[in-house]
């Protein structure tokens, strides 16, 4: 009997068994709800029919329910069909027995389609102005995918369904320049309620402005009244200046200043954007992190650049660097750098906003890049090593230097915390330390610090004065000093370099600087033999002030005149008249003499005076007296009146001097032993003047003189009669000495 019950029994459990196992792998057949799921998919939506071609009920025993699954489905929506690969509906078992037809979820899925026919479809549920972006946005491409659709207790659709689909070999027009090309995506769509659903992206492959999107993702909140983007963007690849360009201008960034640019890189861009409901951009963040292989930057402009480094050529090569760029708009780059042949090390921070103040923090290696502090007369030669630490503030309204560290063999200058305008004149000053070499041989050696009674004091072993002496004879439209700036000045050197052989010891100055600008000074320092030297500035009014200068050595001051050249001895005075139109000056000289001047050398052999010409070019020519009477803006000086007169030979010229550019001058040059006959015959003056005593030949010639410095072109002509200005200067200056003589 109990062998009966066991076998009755395991036959009951196979073949239950095999029932469950045939109902949930082959199902039945039926029609018992054809007409209810018809039904229910006309009260989702009236636009959609839903068509299929019988029934067949599963066991679904994961969940202990039932799954409905409509052979060959599809639906028809405003004569567009979409291609289904099935319909499962989930049921409680007890649906079968009652035939109630209380839904749990649904499952869709959907062969490829071509996307422009999903986007027609799409038209019977989503606002036109959206379905009409999407038709512009999307050119070409499939989507796949399936829906899982719950269902309420009481039948109703819930509210938490999904999508998950895939997009497949899409081409996307964003706008006219930037468009998405071989896109492969994974789409996941939560529908949690109408004020919450959300969209995530899973970029298989794609590629945009020749990068590869591979492995990047958009995760999209899709709120009430507004939309919020989460983008991870994974860019791989090589973009040019025109590409990078239109992905700078999408996250507001403007590229000023670049002429061309060139990026090999590896990066991944953290986009967020906040949009309202109608799709317009209300809040963005980006950040950026990853490798550049190799970023080519050439930008224009670089005048002032120049300036501080002569063989920058506009062009700057990163590679192998690492980038960081957060939503604060703080950026760190670290790799190496070139500028002309060699690569160097380098990291640079910036943190800040572009239109509030941002600070750049850096360390840089300058191997290949020349150099140059002219106001210190300190130059670098390029492949040279030198090594930059700096940090800089920029502001809206100033900068600040807070630390400045530059190093170069024996060379230093160290800048701390000076304040500039954004004509980048001082305002502020706390401390600045410089030691430099040049040819390795110092030439400056000195501090400048600000006492807490607001004072400046300068002092040191060496200073190179050369920089103040060429700016003696120029009003320059770039100042050192800003309005700003204000402050009593102490300098006490050991010793300043001139530029000759003429230094001087014991150098000391007092000054007041006011409104940017010396109001007071007064320098004194001696060079060897006991030689002074003098200078003074006194303010006059506003506007105008006074600059004297009294030398026993007049070599050091005439040094920068680029048409005088092999000067020696000599004594000097010098007075000057500044104000913003320029500089009225008066210069004296007296008993110097000049030799190898090139454009003297040819104008006296053109006037065929060869054996002065022979002694200017070996022991030179003396002069007793040489005064000069001219006016000067920027680089340009005009020569007014300017005559010199020695025992060989003397010359009166006018003309100007743009520097470095050009030499123009005009004049008349005169033998001494003829000038000195028609001073004898000053009784005459009338007679020489109309000409009548022509029996004594050619008195001298006049002249021409123009061209660049290095390359000056003379032409003569040989005149019989002196000018009465001539004449009546030569007389002046004549009286001057013979006055002087007899004191």
């Amino acid at each position: 009997m109990g062998k009966f019950f066991s076998r009755f029994f395991i036959t009951i459990f196979i073949l239950i068994s095999l029932i469950v196992f045939y109902l949930s792998y082959f199902g039945i057949e039926t029609d018992k709800f054809d007409s209810l799921i018809k039904g229910k998919a006309n009260e989702v939506s009236k636009f959609a029919k839903l068509e299929f071609k019988n029934t067949k009920i599963h066991l679904n025993i994961k969940e202990v329910n039932l799954a409905v699954k409509l052979q060959n489905p599809k639906i028809l929506i405003k004569s567009n069909e979409i291609i289904l690969s099935k319909i499962d509906l989930f049921l409680p078992l007890k649906s079968f027995i009652t035939s109630d037809f209380l839904l749990k979820r649904a499952e869709i899925a959907f062969y490829k389609n071509d996307i422009k026919d999903l986007v027609k479809i799409s038209e019977a549920f989503l606002p036109r102005f959206f379905n009409k972006k999407l038709n512009k946005v999307f050119s070409s491409g499939n989507l796949q995918g399936e829906f899982v659709i719950p269902f309420n207790p009481d039948g109703s659709l819930a509210d938490n369904y999904e999508i998950n689909a895939k997009l497949l070999d899409s081409n996307l027009n964003i706008n006219k320049n930037f468009k998405i090309y071989d896109l492969s995506t994974d789409i996941k769509y939560v529908f949690k309620s109408n004020k919450n659903k959300k969209i995530n992206f899973f970029i298989n492959k794609g590629n945009v402005l020749n990068l590869d999107l591979r492995e990047s993702s958009i995760d999209i909140n899709l709120l009430d009244k507004k939309k919020i983007i989460n983008s991870k963007i994974r860019t791989n690849g090589t973009s040019k200046y025109s590409e990078i360009k239109t992905i700078s201008s999408l996250l507001g960034i403007k590229l000023n200043n670049i002429e061309n640019l060139k990026l090999t890189s590896n990066l991944e861009t953290l986009i967020k954007l906040s949009l309202n409901d109608k799709f317009k951009i209300e809040n963005k963040e980006f950040s950026v992190k990853g490798k550049i292989t190799e970023l080519n930057l050439e930008h224009k402009d670089i005048k002032d650049i120049k300036q501080y480094l002569p063989s920058y050529n506009s062009k700057i090569i990163l590679k192998d660097s690492e980038i960081i760029f957060d939503k604060n708009k703080n950026l760190s780059l670290l790799g190496l750098i070139k500028f002309n042949e060699h690569f160097e090390n380098f990291n640079l921070d910036y943190n800040g906003h572009l239109d509030k103040n941002f600070n750049i923090d850096g360390k840089i290696s300058l191997y290949d890049l020349s150099l140059s502090f002219s106001k210190l007369n300190y130059f670098k030669k390029e492949n040279t090593k030198a090594n930059l630490n700096f940090n800089v503030n920029i502001g809206k309204k100033f900068n600040e230097i807070r630390k400045f560290e530059y190093s170069s063999e024996n060379s230093k200058i160290f800048l701390d915390n000076i304040k500039l305008n954004k004509k980048l004149e001082i305002r502020d000053i706390k401390k600045i330390e410089i030691k430099t070499f040049v040819n390795s041989t110092k030439n400056n050696d000195f501090n400048i610090i600000k006492n807490n009674n607001k004072n400046i004091t300068i002092s040191g072993e060496l200073f190179d004065a050369e920089p103040l002496l060429k700016s003696l004879y120029k009003t320059d439209d770039k100042k050192t000093l800003s309005k700003n700036f204000s402050s009593e000045v102490k300098v006490d050197f050991n010793r300043a370099i001139t530029g000759t052989n003429d230094d001087v010891s014991d150098f000391s100055m007092i000054a007041s600087v006011k409104k940017g600008s010396y109001n007071k000074l007064s320098l004194k320092g001696k060079f060897s033999k006991d030689d002074i030297v003098e200078m003074s500035i006194y303010q006059i009014d506003d506007n105008k002030k006074t600059l004297q200068v009294i030398s026993d050595r007049a070599r050091p001051f005439i040094k920068n005149f680029d048409f005088i050249k092999g000067f020696e001895e000599g004594k000097l005075e010098y007075e000057a008249t500044i104000s913003d139109a320029g500089t009225n000056s008066n210069l004296i000289i007296t008993d110097f003499k000049v030799s190898k001047v090139p454009a003297l050398a040819q104008l006296l052999t053109l006037a065929s005076l060869q054996g002065i010409a022979d002694t200017l070019s070996g022991e030179g020519i003396r002069f007793d007296s040489f005064e000069m009477r001219s006016n000067s803006k920027g680089n340009v000086m005009n020569i007014e009146d300017a005559l010199a007169m020695g025992p060989a030979v003397s010359i009166l010229l006018s003309g100007y001097v743009d520097k470095g550019k050009v030499v123009s001058l005009r004049g008349t040059l005169v033998p001494a032993t003829k000038l000195n006959s028609i001073i004898a015959s000053i009784p005459l003056v009338g007679d020489i003047l109309v000409g009548k005593k022509t029996g004594e030949g050619v008195v001298g010639v006049s002249f021409k003189m123009k061209g660049p410095p290095k390359d000056i072109k003379t032409t003569v002509n040989p005149i019989k009669t002196l000018t009465p200005r001539f004449i009546v200067r030569a007389v002046e200056k004549m009286k001057k000495k013979k006055k002087g003589e007899t004191k």
